[in-house]
């Protein structure tokens, strides 16, 4: 007990990049129509996020509650949990945030998507972005192929990364309900990334800073964050 301060953050990593990137390779080929399905609605509340005029908000909020579930129980639990001692403190957290984005969408007055023009919309659509296209390709510059490529609405990482751009392109207060889980993975992530060695572990860190500094720029500016009422059509 007395050389504890010996130990690196690499001797709690159980397992290699090989072991790793043969969880998505197993998800991928094997849950093929999930997979796709989800990265499907991804791209679909991401569309619904940056439209003006805030229509679509239960249906972004749905979309993401579904595909937070499906993370939690077709990837963490099914997958990951095995190899990653630390993901069973994590499922009960991805389930909870799936429930607020259930609340929400039941909510009179739901979270208010829409594209405004500021540095939080900007830095939302990079993040989309990043987990929709730039996530799962950046593996194709460290050799892995498409089949273990991690993708939006199964893999955490990128629905992780992808979940803050929605934050910031969100109006009302109680969306930062929604920010710890997905912040702290994010942290997790990269530290895991880069214990492994892969050069993707820039991106978690980037979606954390451009994400504070999103916060940190809405409240220096007094930008309101309350939804407007509901009318009908709206959502």
């Amino acid at each position: 007990m007395g050389d504890w301060w010996s130990y690196g953050l690499a001797d709690f990593l159980l397992f290699s990049p090989r072991v790793y990137y043969r969880l998505f390779e197993t998800l991928n080929t094997t849950w093929g129509l999930a997979v796709t399905a989800a990265l499907i609605a991804g791209m679909v509340a991401s569309g619904l996020a940056m439209r003006r005029g805030y229509r679509g908000n239960r249906v972004v909020l749905i979309l993401l509650a579904m595909i937070w579930g499906w993370v939690t129980a077709g990837f963490l639990w099914q997958y990951y949990q095995p190899i990653n001692w630390v993901i069973p403190y994590f499922i009960p957290a991805f389930i909870v945030e799936a429930g607020f984005m259930v609340m929400f969408a039941v909510r009179r007055m739901p979270l208010r998507f829409g594209w405004r023009g500021d540095f939080s919309s900007v830095a939302g659509a990079a993040l989309l972005l990043i987990a929709i296209i730039g996530f799962p390709f950046a593996g194709l510059i460290e050799g892995r192929g498409l089949i273990q490529a991690e993708l939006f609405g199964s893999a955490a990482d990128p629905t992780a990364i992808g979940t803050l751009g929605f934050i910031l392109l969100a109006r009302g207060t109680w969306r930062w309900l929604l920010l710890p889980v997905p912040l702290v993975w994010c942290v997790m992530a990269s530290a895991i990334l880069w214990v492994m060695d892969q050069n993707i572990a820039l991106l978690p860190l980037i979606a954390v800073w451009l994400t504070v500094l999103g916060g940190w720029m809405d409240q220096k500016n007094g930008v309101t964050r309350k939804p407007v009422l509901d009318t009908g059509g709206a959502d």
